[in-house]
């Protein structure tokens, strides 16, 4: 069995010891954590705290600290501009991307996205966090602001792409090194007008296969796609 994650922004260690509260003292009670059970904490920026728990308390957790490593951040930056959609969609697509390795997560208001952003940013926040420790990604992601799609076309990156279901090529010619920048339309697919603004933006259209895929799941394979050809380039 995996050893235990547990998420602390900026952990306090006093004594050799670091105290968990809330959220997290939660988590480890549902699971019915022991003394003597190794855990580890991380705080998403690559430092691991391997530890043995002490004591388990009403309101807290307390672990002592064994030893500490620093992990480094991929060297792939993959930046996913994903169109704002309904909630349990993109919530899929939040976690299995940052299980599939995505670094930077970009909520696009598309023309033809149904919802928009509705203070759900500490709502996705812990998705990227249950994610990150489940798959032991180290380095959270950076989940920025909601932006419309002229500014996503903005962003600078080596490899930069739209998924298209009609008119989309293949991906490896697409494929110009990391940083890797690929949009992820919304329900309904892009519009002819954002698409030909991405062309004229040097975007590369990119399909996925003569199938269509939802939203969601074209977050995820894409993901896992640019992270092979990036790997093997």
């Amino acid at each position: 069995m995996a050893t235990r994650s547990v998420f602390i922004e900026q952990p306090r260690i006093d004594g050799g010891l670091i105290r968990i509260h809330d959220e997290e003292h939660h988590h480890l009670n549902v699971a019915r954590v022991r003394v003597d059970e190794p855990v580890e904490i991380f705080d998403g920026r690559g430092n691991v705290w391997e530890a043995v728990i002490v004591s388990v308390e009403r309101r807290e957790t307390v672990v002592r600290i064994i030893s500490s490593r620093q992990v480094a951040p991929d060297r792939h930056e993959l930046i996913l501009g994903q169109s704002l959609i309904r909630s349990s969609a993109l919530e899929y697509a939040l976690e299995k991307a940052v299980e599939t390795g995505v670094t930077r997560i970009i909520p696009i208001a598309a023309a033809r996205s149904s919802v928009r952003d509705s203070g759900r940013r500490e709502r996705w926040h812990k998705i990227i966090v249950e994610a990150a420790k489940q798959s032991k990604r180290y380095h959270l992601p950076i989940l920025e602001e909601p932006v419309s799609f002229a500014k996503a076309l903005e962003i600078k990156a080596q490899t930069r792409i739209v998924l298209a279901e009609r008119n989309g090529g293949p991906l490896k010619p697409a494929m110009h090194g990391s940083p890797a920048l690929y949009l992820v339309g919304p329900e309904g697919g892009w519009t002819d007008e954002e698409l030909d603004l991405a062309g004229r933006q040097g975007f590369s259209l990119v399909g996925l296969g003569s199938g269509i895929l939802k939203s969601e799941t074209a977050a995820v394979v894409a993901t896992a796609l640019l992270r092979y050809e990036l790997q093997n380039m």
